[in-house]
């Protein structure tokens, strides 16, 4: 019995240790893109000649909330493939079908819901919204 608690113990630590964070860890094995420095965009050459992938730089980012509040509002845009927000990064990465959206609409969405993207500034009514914790300054009160 001794045994097959340690066992299992050995298990359970294995499986976590190996499990833990494989979900946040989104790389992408595609050596196809070109970043382009004028207007912060990746364009990848897929299966579809429609995808394209931008990112957007997120000055006033500060958080998780933050993350989760962008990343929402991105993934309500018709043509969002996929987008991952880095926080310590403070960018957006976004995959879209460029038939169907493109850089301004990405950016008007985040504008609305009251970050800065890129060179737009955030809307001030959706910002004065926003929790404090996303707000700038918001960590040092």
């Amino acid at each position: 019995m001794k045994h097959l608690k340690i066992s299992l113990a050995i298990l359970l630590l294995f499986t976590f240790l190996n499990g833990c964070g494989k979900s946040d860890n989104k790389t992408s094995g595609d050596n196809s893109e070109t970043k382009n420095s004028k207007d912060n965009t990746e364009q990848t050459q897929t299966s579809s000649d429609q995808s394209e992938t931008v990112i957007v730089q997120l000055p006033t980012m500060q958080c998780a909330m933050c993350k989760k509040n962008i990343e929402s509002a991105v993934k309500k845009i018709d043509g969002i493939n996929e987008v991952n927000v880095v926080v310590k990064e403070k960018i957006a990465k976004v995959n879209f079908d460029k038939s169907v959206t493109d850089l301004s609409k990405i950016e008007g969405v985040i504008v609305a819901a009251g970050y800065q993207a890129n060179d737009k500034p955030a809307d001030k009514d959706s910002y004065e919204k926003l929790d404090d914790c996303c707000k700038l300054g918001g960590h040092d009160k």
